[in-house]
């Protein structure tokens, strides 16, 4: 399974996303989340199913399992606590909290909501330049700077090409219109874009990370371990492989600042370094003087790793990590 890290609007997670949750568990008004849910992909995906399958869509039977919960004097403070992130996330550690706010058991079709607004209003989408990419400039290319728009349509005016001249500039201001399918289309293959994520290996090769960033910070591998390893408890739990169920873990802005900072004088390993450093751990396998652990190998992904926290602390997002 793949493990990939997207950015993480805290912002809107903690004043649009889990204050609708809050009043659907806590007041019972649904009709917040439900506004939401209705512009994610998962309920544009559900509506063409037939009527006979509706009520096992993700929504109605969220509606029945959230109307089935208890509500008394305890309950009612820790389903607040677990929709005020700021409360739930010091409490989220398993390490350290083994009853953070939750409820009495998990629901699926909750989840998959929970996880469907998360992947539709606060996974930002960003993108990484390829570290192989190099911006040079052809070796005929004139040292002459280029005209620009405006003074190209001015020397032909001066030239006398009025008509071309009128024709460029018309070609400059006239908007570009798609058709409604071209449009739907291209914003389906952005969303496919944004839902991919930055790849950082598969979850064997999670362990090359997290025991590359021990070596590097014992703090690094701590707030990775919360990212990415299983050690932050989701608010609505989570399923590996299944689509808005496999967010294992997130940083908050703050936490990734911290992240960054840990590792800003780390260097890490060029992908041909780790593969050679996996090559000689498969070949100490059967050398007990020089066996190595699975966490002691080089990890191929770390320079993506660090490009990707340095460009969400850049733009003052958190993380999001999902598995499958």
């Amino acid at each position: 399974m793949i493990v990939r890290i997207h950015g993480f609007d805290w912002g809107a997670y903690t004043e649009r996303v889990m204050p609708a949750f809050a009043r659907w568990l806590v007041d019972g008004d649904s009709s917040f989340v439900s506004e939401l849910y209705q512009q994610t992909q998962n309920a544009r995906e559900e509506s063409f199913l037939p009527a006979p399958l509706r009520p096992v869509c993700s929504w109605p039977r969220a509606q029945t399992f959230v109307k089935q919960l208890p509500r008394g004097t305890h309950t009612l403070p820790e389903y607040q606590a677990l929709c005020t992130p700021t409360l739930y996330t010091p409490l989220s550690d398993s390490y350290i909290h083994r009853h953070p706010p939750q409820l009495y058991q998990q629901s699926e079709a909750l989840r998959v909501i929970w996880g469907a607004l998360v992947t539709e209003y606060c996974q930002s989408w960003f993108t990484l330049p390829s570290p192989q990419q190099e911006v040079s400039q052809p070796a005929h290319a004139s040292s002459t700077p280029a005209l620009s728009r405006h003074e190209m349509i001015s020397f032909l005016h001066a030239a006398g090409l009025k008509d071309l001249a009128q024709e460029i500039k018309e070609r400059a201001t006239e908007p570009l219109l798609l058709e409604d399918e071209d449009a739907e289309e291209i914003e389906e293959v952005m969303k496919d874009e944004r839902s991919l994520g930055v790849n950082i290996g598969n979850q064997p090769g999670i362990l090359h990370l997290r025991g590359w960033l021990a070596s590097t910070s014992i703090r690094s591998m701590a707030l990775f371990e919360l990212l990415a390893c299983g050690r932050r408890r989701m608010p609505f739990g989570y399923r590996a492989n299944e689509p808005y169920e496999n967010i294992i873990g997130y940083l908050t802005p703050e936490e990734l600042w911290q992240l960054s900072d840990s590792l800003k004088l780390a260097i890490p390993p060029t992908a041909a370094q780790a593969e050679e450093d996996y090559a000689l751990f498969r070949l100490q396998q059967h050398i007990p003087a020089e066996f190595r652990l699975l966490d002691e190998v080089l990890p191929t992904h770390a320079e993506t790793f660090l490009m990707a926290l340095r460009l969400a602390a850049q733009y003052g997002l958190g993380l999001l990590c999902t598995v499958g």
